[in-house]
């Protein structure tokens, strides 16, 4: 293979593991593009150096990604080093069904450990097509896991029939790479001694991979599950019960750490203190029910207009906290504007016999004006005080 040829391949290869790990690793889609693109160049430059077919740069390879995700990304070692199990398991099965096919289709052998360097389209091409299946049926394995918060019928219907699946796929790739390796030794596609090396390592290595896909699956149905559950109750127990928000403790311990990844990061942050305006008179004089249905119809529209990064938090009563992340001042008061437009809609549909308003305050994040979470909340809250102040000068 030309050095070209060897290049293009090499960064189809790298192009694979970094498309992988960003379906893969939580996050990862949003970090910084040239992160990627430092992986990358290192990736075309490992596998144009070194040779993945011996298990010292295979394992040098894979530890080195661990080392990338948890030291430039910031992903957690377990995270990191489970993500790069699951990545190891995709790649090594498309490999593998890629050698397959390669000696069923086209009566010739592929070295299932450096797929990318035959010099074939048919084989890339193939590589990438079950490639992209498996990931595709990773996603749609962590989808369901997502959603769990209990067993239903339908859901162990949906496991049981996906662990069938995976189940006999591996069966039949099992008595596939057996099969093509009586081929292959019986047919002399290859020298005598490449059948012995190239048969030796694939029916090791394939056991093993067997095994370790077999563990795997156990370890999504019990891990994920059990984790998921967990994760409902930690939901609960930090979820305002009537407004689906975060409670004071679980929203003042967000802010502390958005507060410190902001730092480290480098983004903005903005917090903007709310109160509802009127929610005693409306208690007063229409019942507490009313109020109540005041404070979860505010809630939901600010939720409504929120960006994906910003948390909406009770702190109590008729008060709420948004935390702005990767947000200036100035784009917070345009979300706001979104809010207060909403509001005005709301008001004018008629569907509350009382007005829905409420009065804001926004500061913006600088380490070296708030030293910590109270400092911060109070001046937004300071703000949001002026404001209200105004807005009954005004009415009267």
């Amino acid at each position: 293979m030309t050095l070209f040829l060897e290049l293009i391949y090499s960064t189809l290869g790298a192009l694979s593991i970094v498309y992988g790990l960003a379906n893969i690793v939580p996050g990862l889609r949003t970090q910084d593009i040239r992160k990627h693109i430092i992986l990358l160049v290192f990736m075309v430059f490992f596998v144009c150096v070194f040779s993945l077919n011996q298990l010292v740069y295979v394992v040098i390879f894979y530890g080195f990604l661990i080392f990338y995700l948890k030291w430039v990304y910031g992903i957690s070692s377990f995270i990191a080093s489970l993500s790069i199990l699951f990545l190891f398991l995709i790649v090594t099965l498309s490999s593998m069904m890629t050698s397959n096919l390669n000696v069923l289709l086209f009566k010739s052998v592929v070295d299932y450990r450096v797929v990318f360097f035959y010099s074939s389209y048919k084989v890339v091409f193939i590589y990438w097509i079950l490639y992209l299946l498996l990931l595709k049926y990773y996603q749609m394995i962590m989808r369901i896991f997502k959603k769990i918060t209990h067993f239903n019928k339908e859901m162990e219907r949906t496991l049981l029939l996906s662990n069938v699946i995976v189940f006999a796929f591996i069966v039949f790739n099992q008595k596939n790479t057996f099969v093509n390796l009586v081929k292959i030794i019986s047919s002399g596609l290859v020298e005598q001694a490449e059948n012995v090396s190239i048969g030796l390592y694939m029916n090791s290595n394939y056991m093993l991979t067997t095994i370790l896909t077999f563990a795997v699956v156990i370890l999504l149905n019990r891990l994920f599950i059990v984790d998921n559950n967990m994760e409902s109750y930690k939901v609960k127990a930090e979820t305002d019960l009537m407004t689906g928000a975060l409670n004071r403790e679980a929203g003042l311990n967000f802010l502390k750490e958005s507060m410190m990844n902001s730092i480290v990061q480098s983004y903005d942050l903005t917090v903007a203190y709310i109160d509802i305006n009127d929610l005693k008179l409306v208690n007063d004089k229409y019942g507490h029910k009313e109020g109540d249905l005041l404070i979860k119809k505010i809630t939901e529209i600010i939720e409504t207009n929120l960006r994906e990064n910003d948390v909406v938090t009770r702190l109590g009563g008729d008060e709420f906290m948004v935390i702005f992340k990767k947000c200036d001042v100035h784009q917070a008061r345009k979300v706001w504007y979104r809010i207060q437009d909403d509001i005005f809609k709301f008001n004018a549909s008629g569907q509350f016999v009382f007005p829905v308003s409420a009065s804001v305050g926004f500061t913006e994040y600088h380490p070296r004006k708030h030293n910590n979470v109270i400092q911060l909340i109070h001046e937004a809250d300071a703000a949001m005080y002026e404001q209200k102040k105004t807005l009954k000068a005004n009415r009267l």
